[in-house]
């Protein structure tokens, strides 16, 4: 979302309030902007209420209803991220005070808020932005996620080995920062030799230098 407050009359207001859900009625959904960037599945809204909390909202469908006067009124659902209170972002969504009084796009400061705040300083490991907006990056905790089982899928040519060596070469480039792994160690068996020009100071291990003892072998002649 463009980072701008001088949007005109926004002609939104929520008519529902489910525990999942929030549906919120937009009389010109041309309106329904800040500046020029409208608004789209995924965009995210910010509904505020009269105790200075704001719930912060990702639309994930609308649909078109025609009045009997003849007018359209645009039906947007939203699913509760979490709040906003006093500049601190909160997940969950069961605390906003009913009704509703004011709703309008989340701008740039709101969306970073829900991310860069999600995760201690010193704990902050960010290889990732918004696809929506690429201004926001999306950090993650860095310990927990090399301690996990990942999984990078996608149809052939779309970009694994890439997004595998972006992750690893953004972790070694951390180190010589703030935020320090717990003594992480990364072995990448490269089969296809598509890492080794991506990690030229790696340790790199192959049949020159790949000294096995004998215990490792097996005793047993083949069938």
């Amino acid at each position: 979302m463009a980072d701008d407050t001088t949007a005109g009359n926004l002609n939104a207001q929520v008519i529902a309030v489910f525990p999942d859900k929030v549906r919120i009625v937009v009389d010109k959904l041309e309106d329904f902007k800040l500046a020029e960037e409208s608004l789209r599945v995924g965009s995210y809204v910010r509904i505020a209420d009269n105790e200075n909390a704001i719930l912060i909202a990702i639309i994930e469908n609308f649909e078109i209803v025609v009045r009997e006067d003849g007018m359209r009124n645009h039906i947007i659902e939203a699913f509760p991220l979490g709040v906003l209170r006093d500049g601190k972002f909160e997940r969950g969504g069961d605390s906003l005070a009913i009704p509703p009084k004011d709703v309008k796009p989340a701008t740039i400061e709101d969306i970073k808020r829900i991310y860069t705040e999600s995760v201690k300083a010193e704990e902050s490991f960010c290889f990732s932005r918004l696809s929506s907006n690429p201004g926001v990056q999306v950090p993650v905790n860095g310990n927990k996620f090399f301690n996990k089982h990942i999984a990078i899928v996608g149809s052939t040519g779309s970009g694994k080995s890439h997004t595998l060596a972006s992750i690893i070469q953004s972790a070694v480039a951390g180190k010589t920062g703030n935020f320090t792994l717990n003594n992480s160690h990364v072995i990448v068996f490269d089969i296809h030799s598509e890492y080794r020009s991506a990690f030229p100071d790696a340790n790199f291990i192959d049949v020159s230098n790949l000294v096995l003892p004998y215990w490792m072998l097996s005793s047993r002649k083949p069938c």
